[in-house]
């Protein structure tokens, strides 16, 4: 791996929802995840640990979900 010492831009293939730009995804040295929308000028930013935890947080609410679901269907039968 290699340690992050400029900012790293990329732009998503497809555009987001009704905007009809695509979102640009910035990698900053520090440790932060920033975004925008294509030509424009509002970044929202946010510590790479913050959102690493928000997806983790998503997947096990997502497993939960399907386990509550499973047992459901068991409990009718």
């Amino acid at each position: 791996m290699t340690e992050l010492s400029k900012a790293v831009r990329r732009r998503t293939r497809f555009p987001f929802a009704h905007y009809r730009k695509r979102i640009v995804v910035i990698l900053e040295p520090g440790d932060c995840i920033a975004m925008r929308l294509e030509k424009t000028r509002k970044l929202f930013r946010a510590p790479v640990a913050s959102v690493y935890r928000q997806l983790v947080e998503w997947h096990v609410a997502s497993v939960r979900r399907e386990k509550r679901l499973a047992r459901k269907q068991r409990r009718k039968k």
